[in-house]
């Protein structure tokens, strides 16, 4: 995977908020949260060309920790330089959570 920095990853959370109708549209059994997390992981495997690890949604309540942790050792492999990816992913779960009336 190319090197990815802050920058990039700010534009994969910022498409992922744009396109959010979208993604929570096909998000199946996931939570909200979960799904767009989901989405920033399949991104950044897209912008690196490499192919993500396939999950089965088994249980709505620990996807978002999954796929948090996803992006966390995916971005460990290639940030350069390497950046704390949490602000990012708090500030999209807290948008979210804000736009669906819930407190986070």
């Amino acid at each position: 995977m190319g090197a990815m920095n802050s920058e990039k990853f700010e534009k994969i959370c910022d498409g992922v908020w744009r396109d959010r109708a979208a993604i929570l549209t096909g998000c199946d059994n996931l939570r909200g949260e979960a799904a767009l997390m989901r989405a920033v992981y399949w991104r950044l495997c897209n912008a690196g060309g490499t192919p993500g690890k396939d999950i089965v949604d088994s249980d709505p309540e620990h996807m978002l920790l999954i796929y948090q942790r996803l992006v966390g050792g995916t971005l460990t492999q290639c940030s350069r330089p390497r950046f704390d990816s949490a602000p990012f992913l708090k500030e999209l779960v807290r948008r979210y959570m804000l736009e669906v009336g819930q407190s986070g």
